[in-house]
């Protein structure tokens, strides 16, 4: 084989990842994105329960509403 046909084979398989490898990159960029939207969450359920209700109302959410969305898990939807 040619050096010109080994060096096109090596960008190739340079370029193209291994299913095995595909698979773990598409599983950590699974994992990421949970962990990014568990985070956004939680972040918003603490700035929820830190409103006022005059704030609440601004948004159109009861007191009794905000309570109960703030004393949800980050993991549940």
């Amino acid at each position: 084989m040619s050096t010109l046909n080994q060096r096109r084979l090596a960008v190739l398989a340079a370029a193209e990842p291994a299913p095995a490898v595909a698979a773990r990159l598409s599983l950590l960029s699974r994992l990421h994105g949970t962990l990014a939207m568990w985070h956004a969450r939680a972040q918003g359920r603490r700035q929820l329960a830190q409103m006022s209700p005059y704030m609440l109302a601004d948004i159109g959410i009861t007191p009794c509403q905000a309570q109960f969305e703030a004393a949800k898990p980050f993991w549940r939807a």
